[in-house]
């Protein structure tokens, strides 16, 4: 037999609990996103931008909530990897695990609009060649934190997260109180700058307020990575999808908030050239709150991004080198239990895009298109859940009924081609064309991997005692 599947014990509880696990899911979500794509759709949209963002959090909820059934149902040690193999089988893990090496190029859109921010407050770091270096020095420090172990990373999670939080409501609660445009007048000309469908120009998404939907809910899935510390987690089946679950509301508070902010106070003419919400902060807050807040919003929600991308990428591709599917050395661990080759190549692919000066909004789509290419394979560990683990299904605090929970899948999955249809139109059909190609190239090498042999899956998701129904050949 190719590939050998051994069962492995249930391993202790982790060291991780609620707040740290709260902390690593809004720092994974509160990213780029937020902080950088705000601006951009206000131009696409007009004060309407608030509402859009309100849609794409809805969205997005829709799109990872089969994520929440799954992980109140069975414990994950590797993520979405974890999932594919034990629900999937272990040939559509295989495809995963090469094609998802691609996905490290989120690395570089967390660094990269660091730097444009930072850029926008220090005009000496405007330039091409400083924004490179400042981009290039981010990713190398959160390399070298990660080295240090799960445990330094959370911490400094934890404390990154928090800032975080309160500099959005801060800048929302400013903001809000000092609104002049009327952000609410669904009948201003203003409030729907191109209408409530999808503009294109040059056969690209232009604008529209389906358009800037589109261009959000990018930001507004992240917190499904959190499923990836079950091996970690002091209780991830009643947790990690508390978790998940609280992400929403924050999402919903600080989104929302900072949008009707951002696009309150300012208007589409006077952002002019920038993409970034700097000029509205300075509008909004005295220069010494000014100054507080882009350290604690801007910067902190795109390093602590950047430091939980580091950790959750090293534990999905880590399992599937232990596994055999990439070389077993390539995984190797350091004395602090950290992924150090897997770090190194992260690190490494994560600054080609920032050397290359590829813009947010290149490297935003190609992850985006990435992503929704992985929702097929995912779709079909989803749909097998109830059938492969009645029991702790059954048991599950999030249980309901298996046609309703098929459809929430069904519905998840159209959103993801949804999203798989605008990343390929907002791209220029060359580089969309490498990136499908680089993603169905690696999935053929995981196919002729899992053919070769010398596969040996070891288990990494439990469901307490109960073993599945079938055995994935």
């Amino acid at each position: 037999m190719a590939i050998k599947v051994i069962r492995e014990p249930e391993p202790k509880p982790g060291i991780l609990g609620k707040p740290e696990l709260y902390a690593l899911a809004i720092g994974q979500v509160i990213g780029a996103g937020v902080i950088t794509l705000i601006v951009p759709a206000i131009k696409m949209t007009g004060y309407s931008a608030w509402l859009a963002y309100f849609v794409a959090i809805i969205m997005g909820f829709i799109m990872v909530l089969p994520t929440v059934f799954v992980s109140s149902t069975v414990r994950m040690g590797g993520g979405n990897y974890s999932m594919l193999c034990g629900l999937a089988g272990p040939n559509i893990a295989g495809i995963y695990a090469f094609s998802y090496l691609t996905q490290c190029l989120s690395l570089s859109l967390f660094g990269a609009s660091a730097a444009a921010y930072l850029g926008d407050v220090i005009p000496a770091l405007g330039g091409n060649v400083p924004r490179v270096i400042v981009g290039a020095a981010l990713l190398t420090f959160f390399y070298v934190v990660n080295l240090m172990g799960i445990d330094i990373m959370a911490k400094a999670q934890k404390l990154m997260t928090w800032l975080l939080i309160a500099a959005l409501i801060l800048f929302a609660v400013f903001g809000i109180a000092k609104m002049k445009l009327p952000i609410f007048d669904f009948s201003d000309p203003n409030f729907l700058i191109n209408g409530w469908g999808i503009t294109f120009e040059n056969n690209q998404i232009s604008g529209g307020f389906t358009g800037a939907v589109l261009l959000f809910v990018y930001s507004c899935q992240g917190y499904y990575m959190t499923t990836a510390y079950g091996g970690d987690s002091k209780n991830a089946r009643r947790d990690i999808p508390i978790v998940l679950l609280l992400a929403v509301p924050t999402l919903i508070v600080l989104y929302v908030g900072v949008a009707m902010a951002g696009v309150g106070v300012m208007s589409v003419e006077e952002y002019g050239n920038s993409t970034t919400l700097v000029f509205a902060a300075q509008r909004i807050f005295p220069t010494a709150l000014f100054y507080v807040f882009i350290i604690g919003g801007p910067i902190m929600a795109l390093l602590s991004t950047l430091n939980s991308s580091f950790a959750y990428n090293a534990i999905t591709i880590g399992q599937s080198c232990d596994d055999g599917w990439l070389p077993v050395a390539f995984g190797k661990r350091n004395n602090k239990g950290a992924r150090t080759w897997i770090l190194t190549f992260m690190y490494l692919v994560g600054l080609i895009p920032i050397v290359f000066g590829l813009s947010i909004t290149v490297i935003t789509n190609m992850v985006q298109l990435i992503g929704a290419c992985f929702a097929f394979l995912n779709f079909i560990a989803y749909i097998k859940l109830p059938k492969l683990y009645p029991q702790a299904w059954q048991k599950s605090r999030f249980h309901i009924p298996n046609g309703l929970y098929y459809f929430i899948c069904c519905a998840s999955m159209a959103g993801f081609v949804i999203t798989l249809w605008k990343s390929c139109l907002s791209m220029n059909p060359g580089l969309a064309a490498a990136n499908v190609a680089a993603i169905v190239i690696l999935a053929v090498i995981g196919i002729l991997r899992g053919r070769k042999g010398n596969i040996e899956i070891h288990t990494s998701i439990w469901a307490g005692d109960e073993e599945p129904v079938e055995t994935q050949p």
